[in-house]
């Protein structure tokens, strides 16, 4: 995915990637996630936009789930992503924001009419939910044993153990897709991931509003640099004399 970054910034070339995934539960399908990333042109390089909404209603036993979110996350080069989250759980409302700089994360939360903010030192804090989404994040999972990451949900730091699932093949759109995994356990639960090679997340189980649901992407992810030709424009000749 950088060799894609670089071809684009030498170019000044943007791009888009749309992706969807089923929401399940139980094996039953009640909701989906659209994400739209794209990658900007921006003074120090390439900022990358991370826009979601999610959708979910259904049941689960006795529980009825109506979850709905839409989040804007961005970043750029190795920093971890800031972003604006809007959620409502059920009927009730509230939003986070998470912006990171080099000195702290500051975190807004409003919830029941009132307004929080504080800020978190940026050790505290390794990475934030909006990352998992982002296929060119360089602070995921990938080498860690452990993570501290900061919820697009609730604007809470869950802290757990990181696990390699190691690499597996999955089924998406009918055609099998090959992954690697990790799996993050928090006192929450557990939360597993699994990523294409280029970074695009395909499959995924965490829990929402208590209950274990379950993502697949609907169709098979992005591939690699050489299914993203970039436009050169005309070529210029240079005539050097004999």
């Amino acid at each position: 995915m950088w060799c894609i970054l670089a071809s684009l910034a030498a170019f000044g070339a943007d791009l888009t990637h749309q992706m969807s995934w089923n929401l399940s539960v139980a094996g039953k399908v009640v909701g989906h996630r659209d994400v739209t990333v794209k990658y900007v042109k921006s003074d120090v390089g390439m900022r990358r936009i991370v826009e979601s909404w999610t959708e979910i209603d259904g049941a689960a036993g006795p529980v009825r789930i109506r979850y709905r979110q839409r989040m804007t996350a961005s970043g750029e080069g190795r920093d971890p992503m800031s972003f604006q989250s809007v959620i409502d759980e059920n009927g009730r409302g509230r939003e986070v924001s998470v912006r990171w700089t080099p000195n702290a994360w500051v975190v807004t939360t409003v919830a029941d009419g009132r307004s929080r903010t504080g800020q978190l030192e940026p050790a505290r804090v390794d990475l934030s939910s909006a990352d998992l989404f982002d296929p060119d994040s360089r602070v995921g999972l990938d080498g860690r044993t452990s993570a501290r990451m900061i919820q697009a949900e609730t604007g809470d730091v869950l802290s757990g153990t990181v696990s390699d699932l190691g690499h597996q093949i999955v089924e998406v759109g009918g055609e099998p897709v090959p992954v690697h995994g990790w799996s993050w356990d928090t006192p929450q639960g557990r939360q597993k991931l699994w990523y294409s090679s280029d970074g695009f997340l395909v499959r995924y189980e965490a829990q929402i509003l208590g209950i274990a649901v379950e993502g697949l992407l609907r169709r098979p992810p992005p591939g690699g640099v050489d299914d993203f030709p970039v436009a050169l424009g005309r070529p210029e000749i240079e005539v050097t004399p004999l």
